[in-house]
């Protein structure tokens, strides 16, 4: 993962170096010739460096999704996946051809000067934007902030839902979540299996995390007229109220635990309901049902506040990026064509991952090679259509683990939330102040 926004100077040799890589045999571009504009590719044997940026990708998807594909169409096209930390990777000269990252952690990208502009090879290879649910496209469009470049093509998306598991339901004669609830609903439920039995603390609902709460609403982190942070607003006091009313339950504060998420839910058993990003945590439930260990697990539409009602989290898109120093880009725009296309999309979303195309077909055959899923309800991830994206800002991560950090004060500290927001809004604008000196 990438450590966000470093010196400038560190960032401008990187950027550097992952334009110019090998390219001395580069030519001009008054060199270039007419016919150049044709999307006509060598068959040349030629090695992609490919880098995994955030997403998961568990070897098996590598090789199903990527590696075999490629090898039955393009024997002449290698991956060679990259491991380790993107920045020493540059500055050791692996600079990557092609990423998978996804558009939440594309400004990290973006301070290195990675990302291309694919528009022209879009354009030459007739790739149809198209095919794609509109909301991914436009949330790889939103990272350009004047909405001219596109510097990533979608692979793969996720949506939230509300995890639950039935086995604590049925345990204390709780009706099980439906589609459709609001955070009340769900903190209604997390007072009445919020309790402790036979030494053993449940716990109702843990809301995992602040921004995730919010993104239905598309809002940003950071005013990009100002660059000072979105935080100390009315919606995060109403986030907040969630977080606090949970809180207060007994047990659910336990000495200096407020905050249990995935472990607790899948290993410990103890959680009764967490709201999540769908593929992520669908990924870990299979892996541990592989092992024997899963919980007795189903899944609801994400839960929303009165006035967001029918609205899923913003589009977080997994997304394909050609590097600006690749020297193999229209190569690289092939196999980006080959993983969107009909065929891997429905492999894709047959092994459980949410594809990107708008085809009803490929999006019925979700999670149809894991016959786990067949009980599920899968059908809550495809229920509500996602949120706009917000136009991202170079220092949204900073501002992000500060927001998150809002649960501790308000869980250990019981601090007014008005203060809370005060605290943290100050601290945001400083973390962004000290970063903006240090870039000049």
């Amino acid at each position: 993962m990438i450590k966000s926004l470093k010196k400038v100077t560190l960032l401008s040799l990187i950027a550097m170096m992952a334009l110019t890589g090998c390219t001395s045999d580069s030519k001009p571009a008054a060199e270039s010739k007419p016919e150049e504009a044709e999307f006509k590719v060598s068959t040349e044997p030629v090695t992609l460096k490919f880098y995994v940026n955030v997403t998961r990708l568990s070897p098996p998807e590598y090789n199903k999704f990527f590696v075999e594909p490629l090898q039955k169409k393009y024997p002449h096209i290698t991956l060679e996946k990259l491991e380790g930390d993107l920045e020493k990777l540059i500055l050791a000269g692996e600079t990557p051809d092609l990423i998978l990252s996804d558009n939440d952690w594309h400004m990290p990208l973006v301070a290195l000067d990675l990302p291309a502009d694919l528009t022209d090879l879009v354009k030459k290879s007739k790739l149809d934007l198209g095919k794609f649910v509109p909301e991914t496209v436009q949330a790889i469009r939103n990272l350009d902030p004047n909405g001219k470049e596109l510097q990533g093509i979608p692979f793969s998306r996720n949506t939230g839902v509300l995890f639950y598991n039935k086995d604590i339901f049925d345990k204390f004669g709780v009706p099980y979540p439906k589609d459709g609830m609001l955070w009340s609903d769900v903190l209604e439920l997390s007072r009445k299996l919020t309790r402790k039995e036979e030494g053993v603390q449940y716990i109702g609902f843990d809301p995992r995390f602040p921004d995730h709460m919010i993104s239905q609403y598309s809002q940003p982190f950071v005013d990009p007229k100002t660059n000072k942070a979105l935080i100390d607003i009315p919606l995060y006091h109403k986030i907040l109220e969630v977080f606090r009313a949970n809180y207060e339950l007994p047990g659910v504060v336990d000495g200096k635990s407020y905050a249990y998420a995935t472990g607790t839910f899948i290993k410990e058993k103890r959680l009764a309901m967490m709201p999540e990003w769908a593929s992520k945590i669908i990924s870990d439930l299979l892996q541990a049902e592989e092992d024997g260990q899963a919980p007795n697990w189903d899944m609801v539409t994400n839960p929303t506040f009165d006035d967001q009602v029918g609205k899923g989290r913003h589009a977080l898109t997994d997304m394909l990026v050609i590097t600006k120093g690749s020297k193999h880009k229209e190569q690289a725009m092939q196999v980006i064509d080959l993983l969107t296309s009909s065929e891997i999309q429905m492999l894709v979303s047959k092994y459980s991952r949410i594809t990107v195309l708008n085809d009803p077909e490929i999006i019925k055959a979700f999670g149809t090679e894991n016959p786990s899923l067949k009980t599920k309800n899968t059908a809550a991830i495809f229920k509500y259509p996602p949120a706009l994206t917000p136009t991202p800002n170079k220092y949204d991560k900073e501002v992000q683990t500060l927001i998150r950090d809002m649960r501790q004060p308000i869980a250990l500290e019981k601090k007014d939330i008005n203060t809370v927001l005060r605290e943290t809004q100050e601290a945001a604008d400083k973390k962004i102040a000290d970063l903006m000196k240090q870039q000049k």
